[in-house]
């Protein structure tokens, strides 16, 4: 009887699982990819500021700031505004042209 009761949960944990992953498969016009690259951010427990790490495609961190407020990277403005300094960031990269790109290494 006590089997019943797990499985009975564990099919329910499934399905809402299934169901979770399901619906966050559209992605939302709203959502601003960058073109080349990605950023990271941190936020540290007790300080007020963000450090913005940004890479290239290849993993190559190519630069990082520190913001002096948190960045909320849940609006699309601030995402906007990291995206814009990523960009910036790889233009500024002069390593970047001279780096062999992934699939041309043999």
């Amino acid at each position: 009887m006590q089997h019943i009761k797990y499985l009975t949960l564990a099919a329910m944990l499934l399905a809402a699982s299934l169901q979770h992953t399901a619906l966050g498969k559209h992605k939302s016009i709203r959502q601003p990819y960058p073109q080349a690259g990605f950023w990271v951010t941190e936020n540290k427990p007790g300080e007020q500021s963000t450090t913005v790490r940004y890479y290239a495609n290849s993993n190559y961190l190519v630069s990082e700031s520190v913001e002096p407020s948190r960045l909320d990277i849940s609006r699309v403005s601030v995402r906007k505004y990291l995206n814009r300094k990523l960009k910036m960031e790889l233009d500024k990269d002069t390593t970047l042209q001279s780096a062999p790109k992934l699939y041309e290494i043999n």
